[in-house]
């Protein structure tokens, strides 16, 4: 995409967020799509792929979960019984139909990063990790110990980074007593595989 024409669709999907989340999760949004370039420098990826797929992660966000489960239905999206479970998932789920539809973004890797930022699964793509770790990691989420070693990790080794985020995500919903989707145990065994070899 020419610069000109990629600078007015980002300027066109912010203010379309904006309008549409809360302060926080916009700024979180922003800091997202700036990390995730960032990420993109540092392992070779487009980086407005990065920056889109970024910027767009939560754009279903504001949506509660009886409208993301009619959306999700009305756009013929299956939906897997654990996944209702796991209301927190359903936003990256029809995040990636969301952002075709709204921002007319067809790219299937920027989709698959939005629809995966939360679940991940095993083998992502490059963009797909960049994200998923980026969600993570942005200055916002605070200055814990383990998130300073991870963001160290995410610049120059995105497979261990992701395991190490899978396990932490993992832990903190099984310590709050909500289900863990079995695409994210998948993930994290793959990559404690991987990391292992």
């Amino acid at each position: 995409m020419e610069e000109k024409e990629f600078l007015q669709k980002i300027e066109e999907i912010r203010k379309h967020l904006q309008e549409h989340l809360k302060k926080e999760r916009y700024e979180h949004s922003l800091s997202v799509a700036f990390t995730s370039i960032c990420l993109a420098m540092a392992h070779g990826v487009d980086l407005q792929k990065a920056e889109l797929a970024g910027l767009c992660h939560d754009c279903a966000k504001y949506m509660g979960k009886k409208e993301l489960l009619e959306a999700c239905q009305r756009e013929h999206i299956p939906l897997l019984p654990e996944y209702l479970e796991a209301p927190q998932v359903l936003h990256g789920i029809y995040g990636a139909c969301y952002a075709k539809k709204h921002f007319q973004i067809d790219n299937e890797e920027i989709l698959s990063a939005i629809y995966y930022h939360t679940l991940g699964k095993p083998a992502m793509t490059t963009l797909e990790k960049i994200v998923y770790l980026a969600d993570y990691i942005e200055v916002r989420r605070g200055n814990r110990e383990d998130l300073t070693a991870i963001r160290e990790i995410a610049f120059r080794d995105l497979d261990l980074a992701v395991k190490l985020c899978l396990e932490a995500s993992i832990a903190y919903v099984k310590e709050k007593g909500q289900h863990c989707c079995s695409l994210s145990l998948d993930a994290l065994a793959y990559y404690q595989e991987k990391k292992e070899v």
